[in-house]
């Protein structure tokens, strides 16, 4: 508990321990600094320390040579690692949301990234990492604690590693910190992909082997190295399968790492879905909002905030500041009619459903990750209404519940790092992906999650027999011999992890770019007029289609109803059939081209290449 709670309440970057023994070296007026002046810029070590001058230091000082000297040390080295690792509570950039800043991949559909103008790579957290292996040699104590630490560290490797193989596919690999005498690996052109990702492996294989078990969900153990394995190996897994550019065809090995990875968490039968409620709320909503996961028995790893103690964050900004959610994501959950399940497709008339319709025998973690009309503004009496410049799908899914948690930057909710239900999904698509999942094994993960979230049992043979078309058409390279089952795995996985962080990736890995291209749509307007978004009968908003129109809104209207008034014309919204349809944002839409296979990598800056003209840019860019 101690790491992250460190961690969040200093703020402690990658380098706390560096900057710690600069600070003290700075006060006693030593010009050298230790370790601050050791990192790597692009692929070439600039400098290095200088174990000449070390050699001057008084064994009173702290020092790297009298530092590595004790499980105790790796331990407080490793504190400042967890950094590397975080919550995430949104789903930006991806088709599950209108967002209305701009972000990499929407600069790189419009052209903008080149060589020339991207930013350099860093490894300053690799090298932050291996300076520590490379002096655990030295330490002395009991055999299995060291091998612990030498294990998370190798695991905040692969994490930080695997990062840099998603964004360059090959980079250099370094096993140990470099030093100026190390020429050749200072100028050492790329690793294949292979090798780097073979080397991430032996990382994870050492750690979940050597890490000690422990329960603890707001530290690192076991169980949490594992569910790293996991999601490293799904995410490689998938991507070697459907990025024939790789020309990679061992997917099916890393899926099967996959599989042991969390069949090995499964059988520890420690972790359970959770069915706590908080304030009254449903099971699954109460997963985000609230005060205190980590006796959660879902948790495998939780950021741990406090009000008490300053460790704050910014989930309530999601909440219709600047994201809302979209109608390609609502549209995926089911409908229940009499205890059966159907798509939202077959429902008539579905493509014209207001906000005050869609929610009408869905999924029960529909209205628990959008907001359904009617729900009150945290700390007044007025229900919300919805910001149609934003989409007119607002989340409220990690909303906190409190009012001094709405200003910016006050939220205090624990959020969930890693939860089970994700292991349980990794391991359901896994299996879909290698053909061999099973109805036991749907009815031990997706349908435990169903349940909880008081949906129908599914059916590996309806999977099978009747594949939904629009999800087909959406994921139209699927290659499995159970090809409904991978469809619909990635339903319940979009479904039950929305808002997570994990859309972008899934998308990216699936080979499915070109779903970044059109813009995300909102609620639908039927046309000109007021209209109800909050569900109580009277008008809140009012839809024109001219800048003059507004004045044209009845004065007694606007002060009876208090109408939010929208005016088409020189807004940054627009209508998909002109003035009625769904809602688009007009800077996105049509300004979007995906290139693949080039827009999966980044390329290699240009001044990375000056640096070392041994690198060779990702040929995708050339």
């Amino acid at each position: 508990m101690f790491a992250i709670r460190l961690n969040l309440f200093f703020s402690f970057n990658n380098k706390f321990f560096f900057n710690f023994l600069s600070l003290l070296k700075l006060l006693s007026k030593i010009k050298h600094i230790l370790l601050t002046a050791c990192c790597l810029t692009g692929a070439a070590l600039m400098t290095s320390c200088n174990d000449g001058f070390m050699d001057r230091f008084p064994e009173t000082s702290i020092t790297e040579k009298v530092f590595f000297s004790s499980p105790a040390d790796l331990e407080t080295y490793t504190n400042g690692m967890y950094g590397y690792i975080g919550a995430s509570y949104s789903d930006t950039p991806s088709d599950n949301m209108l967002y209305t800043e701009d972000t990499d991949i929407y600069k790189m559909m419009r052209g903008e990234y080149r060589p020339d103008n991207i930013g350099k790579w860093s490894w300053t957290n690799i090298r932050t990492v291996n300076f520590m292996l490379a002096r655990t040699d030295r330490v002395e104590g009991d055999r299995g604690e060291i091998n612990h630490y030498i294990g998370l560290a190798r695991m905040f490797r692969a994490l930080i590693y695997y990062s840099k193989v998603k964004d360059y596919s090959d980079v250099p690999w370094y096993s140990h910190d470099l030093q100026t005498t190390d020429t050749e690996l200072l100028y050492k052109s790329q690793d294949p992909r292979s090798l780097v990702v073979d080397s991430i492996m032996a990382d994870l294989d050492f750690a979940v082997t050597h890490m000690k078990t422990n329960n603890s969900t707001t530290r690192i153990y076991r169980n949490a190295a594992l569910a790293i394995q996991a999601r490293i190996a799904l995410h490689e897994g998938t991507f070697r399968k459907y990025h024939p550019e790789l020309k990679l065809n061992d997917g099916d090995r890393f899926l099967k790492i996959a599989v042991e990875a969390c069949r090995k968490i499964m059988d520890t039968k420690h972790y359970s879905l959770s069915t706590s409620k908080e304030s009254g709320l449903p099971a699954y909503q109460s997963l985000f909002c609230s005060a205190d996961l980590t006796q959660n028995p879902e948790m495998i790893l939780v950021a741990d905030y406090d009000k008490a103690l300053g460790r704050l964050h910014n989930a309530q900004a999601q909440f219709d500041y600047n994201t809302g959610l979209s109608r390609s994501l609502m549209e995926d959950y089911l409908v229940v009619e009499d205890g059966q399940t159907k798509y939202f497709h077959e429902v008539e008339g579905y493509r014209t459903k207001t906000v005050l319709e869609i929610f009408e025998n869905r999924d029960p973690r529909l209205e628990q990750t959008f907001m359904k009309p009617g729900v009150l503004n945290v700390g007044t009496t007025e229900p919300h209404r919805a910001k149609l410049n934003l989409g007119g799908y607002p989340q409220i899914k990690f909303r906190p519940l409190t009012f001094d948690q709405m200003d910016w930057g006050k939220s205090y909710t624990d959020l969930p790092i890693i939860r089970y239900a994700e292991i349980l999904l990794i391991y359901a698509e896994a299996k879909a992906e290698l053909g061999t999942l099973t109805q036991d094994d749907i009815n031990n993960t997706i349908n435990l999650i169903r349940q909880r979230a008081g949906m129908p049992d599914a059916s590996l043979d309806d999977w099978l027999a009747n594949i939904d078309p629009v999800q087909e058409e959406r994921y139209s390279n699927v290659q499995s011999s159970q090809k409904g089952a991978v469809l619909e795995v990635r339903r319940e996985r979009r479904i039950e992890l929305a808002c997570e962080g994990f859309r972008y990736g899934d998308l990216m890995r699936w080979g499915c770019g070109k779903l970044f291209e059109a813009a995300p749509e909102g609620a639908y307007i039927p046309g000109m007029g007021y209209y109800d978004v909050t569900g109580d009968g009277t008008p809140d908003i009012a839809v024109v289609e001219k800048k003059a129109d507004v004045d044209k809104i009845p004065e007694e209207d606007k002060q009876k109803y208090k109408l939010t008034v929208y005016a088409l014309e020189g807004n940054t919204i627009g209508l998909t059939e002109g003035t009625k349809g769904h809602i688009y944002l007009i800077a996105q839409h049509g300004k979007y081209t995906f290139v693949s296979p080039k827009y999966y990598y980044y390329p290699v800056a240009t001044k990375d290449i000056t640096v070392n003209e041994n690198l060779y840019q990702n040929p995708f860019w050339e």
